[in-house]
């Protein structure tokens, strides 16, 4: 009687911390930066954190405005410019223009020719802890349709909605297998401890695994980026500081 061997593929995705600037063609250096050292490690996927594009301290309102780019703007296109020539899938966050200002908190996703599959528009946004995102962006109005990446179909929420489980149970009820948790979370007390335990919970009580990856920057951003398995072993971490986190699903 015959017998059959399954087989179970082994994905890999990359988890690049780092602290964005106000300055969108610095950001972008550091992308191609860690996609160059994803694709040498043979990753499927680079991931990158909330305001990716950019990130300003005071006056941040205003310059938000100013930053804003549109979907085929000039970030999105540098970044699919490094996707094509690492061979990557890359999804980063970006403030995306819209006709009266308030530009939309967005994480967009790239497949590895450069072409824009799918983005995420911050629903929940942090206005919590004494801050008010929605006085600088406004909130998505649909949360994410997950997607076939290389990494699994893959469903996204964005940093403060870590903190609502109905989000992330609403991924996986649509399909998702894999999500993807870009942040800038930021500083306080017991927030590492918040970050790590909602991650590690998000996986287990759905089952999937969960990849979080966060801004780094000192006495702002805590950094810690982390992946656990579904069981919440966790499958891999950073601390401060940047770098890449490479792990494999």
């Amino acid at each position: 009687m015959g017998g059959c061997v399954q087989r179970l593929a082994h994905m890999k995705a990359a988890l690049a911390q780092f602290g964005a600037s106000a300055e969108p063609k610095n950001n972008l250096r550091y992308i191609k930066n860690f996609a160059q050292q994803a694709a040498r490690a043979g990753a499927d996927m680079l991931l990158c954190p909330e305001f990716s594009m950019f990130y300003a301290g005071a006056g941040r309102t205003a310059q938000i405005r100013q930053a804003a780019e549109p979907l085929d703007g000039p970030f999105a296109a540098s970044l699919g410019g490094i996707a094509r020539k690492c061979g990557l899938w890359i999804a980063a966050g970006m403030y995306e223009k819209t006709p009266d200002g308030l530009p939309y908190n967005t994480i967009i996703v790239l497949d590895h020719t450069g072409a824009l599959r799918g983005m995420h528009r911050k629903n929940r946004l942090y206005d919590a802890f004494g801050y008010r995102e929605s006085e600088e962006c406004r909130a998505g109005e649909t949360p994410f349709s997950p997607i076939d990446t290389p990494l699994g179909r893959l469903g996204i929420i964005t940093c403060f909605e870590l903190r609502f489980p109905a989000l992330a149970a609403a991924q996986r009820a649509a399909g998702a297998d894999v999500l993807f948790v870009p942040a800038g979370w930021v500083c306080g007390p017991n927030k590492l401890l918040h970050w790590q335990t909602l991650l590690r919970a998000r996986a287990i009580e759905n089952s999937m695994t969960v990849l979080g990856c966060d801004q780094y920057a000192e006495n702002l951003f805590i950094g810690h980026s982390a992946a656990f398995a579904p069981d919440g072993t966790t499958l891999g971490a950073l601390r401060t500081g940047s770098g890449l986190l490479t792990i494999t699903i």
